[in-house]
């Protein structure tokens, strides 16, 4: 008897002995029953865990997701994850889950063990990878950065809102795209808009044709008609917001050969002559008549040598690159545009922006004065003895005053001065035959008119056309 209990302490010490051993060299697994992602790693160490995950984003990383914006209308390619930036992080993945040690081992293969089912994210990391390649699709996308435009085509207003610059939210991209690998398989690009210098709301208070004026030339001058055209197109659909300003020369741009313009008939210090752009100067005074009577602020205008004939005394409005300019102001409280239609032998201008009910606009003029400048002889040895030729058939010198005139429901609110245009013109210049025997000229004269004029102002400087 003490023969078999000394033997049944022995085998339990030796068992127990075992076990302890066995413990200490049991490797830990995860605990049953559970899913990282759709791959089942329950009862797997954290290696092999690793290596199954491993064996899944092989195939997985090849899928291509569908890229959607709710800020893009045009359709995105597909990408794969790892164009998008991002990889498995397999560590990370298997570092989330529960282990199981040898005592909760060997309890579960002794009782049987009843595990509730545990689902655990995927881990991803950014691989560091370029987005160049995303950026650029979503550039294209979107399109580039353009301004707010309006235009007025068959009777209606058409606006384009704005396209601002954009940044791509690289920390919310990798969410995303586990997300979409998570899910239905789309990627929601996070992008992050630029604020619009006209917000779409204030795009949206441009409703009416608050002011119109259109001018007239002859269809068959394709030289000067095609300056009329490319000149009016730039300003086309220009946006104002309230207190901004557009600048005539600063809009057109410099009129070049290489741009397309051509030499055309032009007005020079009162004389006819021919040169790039001509015809330009209708332009500027078809948009000053439009903004006059949409009762805008007129910042910058100058005045011809010599009036116009497409526009009454008093209502031009000359330009010349890097000297003279128009420049218009809104003044307003909502946004306006100037928009621009072009047809054979006739360019008009219209204002966009709010109407104000009963509000009319009237422009006039007084104190209109003439005086004729005579004319001036000069030698030409090029024509005979006594033979005399016309070489520019002058003009007379007007002086008017123009009043612009606000009613609001007929009744006159506002009388402004717009100022005092001065057309100093020039005198009639005849050149006379030099030849040996013609009388030699005394000097260059200048006849005096019939009436006499009444004077402009001497402190006024002539203006060129």
């Amino acid at each position: 008897m003490k023969k078999l209990l000394l033997g049944l302490l022995l085998f339990l010490g030796a068992g127990g002995i075992g076990l302890t051993v066995t413990a200490a060299r049991f490797v830990p697994t995860i605990r049953p029953n559970t899913q990282i992602g759709i791959v089942p790693v329950g009862g797997l160490t954290k290696e092999e865990a690793a290596k199954k995950l491993r064996i899944w984003w092989d195939s997985a990383r090849l899928i291509e997701l569908e890229l959607v914006s709710s800020q893009i209308r045009n359709p995105l390619p597909k990408m794969t994850p790892g164009r998008l930036g991002i990889s498995l992080d397999d560590a990370a993945s298997v570092d989330q889950c529960e282990m199981s040690d040898f005592w909760a081992a060997a309890q579960s293969t002794v009782t049987g063990g009843d595990y509730e089912k545990k689902v655990l994210e995927v881990k991803f990391k950014s691989v560091g990878a370029s987005l160049d390649p995303i950026q650029k699709i979503i550039r294209e996308a979107i399109g580039a950065v353009r301004p707010a435009k309006v235009t007025y085509a068959g009777g209606s207003i058409v606006r384009e809102p704005e396209v601002t610059s954009f940044q791509l939210d690289t920390e919310k991209l990798s969410a995303a795209v586990v997300a979409g690998m998570s899910g239905d398989g789309k990627v929601e690009i996070p992008i992050t808009e630029a604020p619009k210098h006209v917000p779409n709301e204030e795009l949206d208070k441009i409703t009416d044709v608050v002011g119109e004026y259109s001018t007239k030339f002859p269809a068959y001058q394709s030289s000067r008609n095609t300056n009329i055209r490319l000149a009016s197109a730039k300003l086309n659909g220009h946006v104002l917001m309230p207190g901004e300003q557009i600048s005539f020369n600063g809009t057109v741009g410099r009129r070049t050969i290489q741009d397309g313009y051509r030499l055309a008939p032009v007005l020079k210090n009162g004389k006819h002559d021919t040169g790039i752009g001509g015809g330009i100067c209708q332009v500027s005074t078809t948009l000053y008549n439009a903004s006059l009577l949409a009762d805008l602020k007129i910042v910058k205008r100058n005045n011809h040598s010599i009036p116009s004939v497409y526009v009454p005394v008093g209502r031009d409005a000359t330009v010349d690159y890097g000297s003279l300019d128009l420049v218009i102001e809104n003044n307003q409280q909502v946004p306006v545009a100037v928009c621009s239609s072009y047809e054979d032998g006739k360019i008009t201008f219209r204002i966009l922006g709010q109407k104000v009910a009963g509000k009319s606009v009237k422009i006039t003029t007084d104190g209109h004065s003439a005086w004729g400048n005579g004319v001036k002889t000069v030698v030409d040895r090029s024509l005979p003895p006594g033979a005399r030729k016309v070489v520019e058939k002058g003009s007379s010198g007007h002086a008017i005053m123009t009043y612009r005139i606000v009613y609001e429901n007929g009744v006159e609110v506002r009388r402004e001065v717009l100022g005092r245009s001065i057309y100093r013109g020039s005198p009639r210049i005849i050149a006379v035959g030099g030849g040996r025997s013609a009388a030699k000229p005394s000097g260059s004269t200048v006849a005096p008119p019939a009436d006499p004029p009444q004077a402009p102002d001497p402190t006024i400087p002539p203006i060129g056309g």
